[in-house]
């Protein structure tokens, strides 16, 4: 896709039911679903979470520091993302962002993409996964994607339509940016699609520590992330920031 056939769409809201019907029209099982996350702190409203969270999905008001950190590659990043470096190769799968305002179908594509155990078999996101297998994790901007995405882009459209507010323009520019936050091998990762380094390492897991099962809301890197985008914002902004995790299904 070439710099002037940029596709633009119009933005997701950050609503478990919008982005929770998104994921079963892509393949998530039943069993799961998306919920809205209040508190990464408060063990009352924690409490009330199905466990364990497989991904979570931030969105946040773009930032100076924000956008600071995107334009650089730390040289810690850049190891883990070289493929010559034999024992980083099992990275998560990161996709880069092509559509314009389309960061929340990125974000959602992050999330199931890197937990492809909840997906049924005959979906269309694993049936494309599965016919096109992702070299050193990661898939760069290729024909594959392109058409996938136009596939799904209806379906994109209807879940847009679908939100508690009324949906901006797609040419509009926006201020608020998707990304998300998986596991994949002991370690924790945060992926965005606008990140020209692919999939941001930040540091081992708790659940790696202690060998037990991952759950994101126990990861103390995951707070302390929250929290950097949080203080980098505005005041005028600080109440724009939303959390929603993939879990298990109360139904």
């Amino acid at each position: 896709m070439s710099e002037q056939e940029v596709k633009s769409v119009i933005p997701l809201e950050s609503n478990p039911e919008v982005f929770g019907g998104f994921a079963k029209s892509l393949g998530l099982h039943d069993a799961w679903t998306f919920q809205d996350i209040y508190s990464l702190v408060d063990p009352d409203l924690l409490a009330f979470l199905p466990r364990p969270v497989k991904a979570v999905i931030l969105l946040f008001p773009l930032s100076e520091e924000s956008e600071k950190e995107l334009r650089e590659k730390p040289e810690a990043e850049a190891v883990i993302q070289d493929p010559s470096n034999s024992t980083n190769k099992n990275y998560p799968i990161w996709f880069k962002q092509t559509v314009r305002n389309a960061c929340g179908l990125y974000a959602l594509l992050h999330s199931l993409s890197n937990n492809q155990d909840l997906l049924t078999e005959d979906s269309i996101l694993k049936q494309f996964l599965t016919s096109n297998p992702v070299p050193h994790g990661k898939y760069s901007n290729n024909e594959a994607l392109d058409n996938f995405i136009v596939s799904i882009s209806e379906i994109y459209h209807e879940r847009s339509l679908q939100g508690d507010t009324a949906a901006p323009p797609a040419e509009n520019e926006v201020e608020l940016h998707f990304i998300t936050f998986v596991e994949k091998d002991g370690v924790l990762y945060e992926l965005d699609g606008r990140n020209p380094s692919g999939a941001k390492p930040l540091g081992k897991t708790v659940a790696a520590e202690s060998n037990g099962e991952p759950d994101l809301l126990n990861e103390p890197l995951l707070k302390e992330r929250f929290e950097w985008y949080h203080n980098n914002a505005s005041e005028s902004m600080k109440l724009q920031f939303s959390l929603l995790g993939l879990g298990p299904s109360l139904n």
